[in-house]
């Protein structure tokens, strides 16, 4: 052992302050004051009050836990994100192609309304038109009497128009 390395080992005074004991030991230290000793400590002197462990060790955490949402990971989180984001562009594409179908059948119903209503009126203005051509049509015999009703002469009365096939 080298000389003079180590420190000096003396015999000291220990004084609780709890009880107020002293006694002595050994240390490199001076005299050291402690709050509480093996003469007063309760676990020593049993004077503790016991404490009873009524409950198991899975019953505390359960009621520790009980009404909190487990920790979910990041990934976890993440990947329902994800698939919450997902669901909603689903629905979101179902929803604009309903609203995009039904468009489409309106229009097509007004089509069809404006096409009989186009129709209706062509057959209106062939029905006021077909008068008009069985009388140019009509040979010039019927034609004359018509004629003579209305004090017409017979050149107004016949138009010369061409002939329709």
């Amino acid at each position: 052992m080298k000389a003079e390395v180590h420190p000096e080992l003396k015999e000291v005074k220990v004084t609780c302050s709890g009880c107020s004991t002293e006694f002595v030991m050994h240390s490199t230290a001076q005299d050291y004051r402690i709050e509480v000793c093996s003469s007063c400590h309760p676990f020593y002197t049993g004077k503790q009050s016991r404490i009873i462990d009524t409950e198991g060790r899975v019953e505390k955490f359960v009621k520790k836990f009980q009404g909190k949402e487990a920790r979910v990971s990041k990934r976890k989180r993440k990947i329902a994100s994800r698939e919450a984001d997902e669901t909603a562009r689903i629905e979101r594409e179902a929803k604009q192609a309903a609203e995009d179908k039904k468009a489409r059948e309106e229009a097509r119903e007004r089509r069809k309304e404006e096409q009989a209503a186009r129709r209706a009126a062509q057959e209106a203005k062939a029905a006021q038109e077909a008068p008009k051509e069985e009388e140019q049509a009509a040979p010039p015999s019927e034609a004359k009497p018509a004629v003579a009703e209305s004090g017409e002469s017979e050149a107004e009365a016949t138009p010369e128009a061409p002939e329709q096939s």
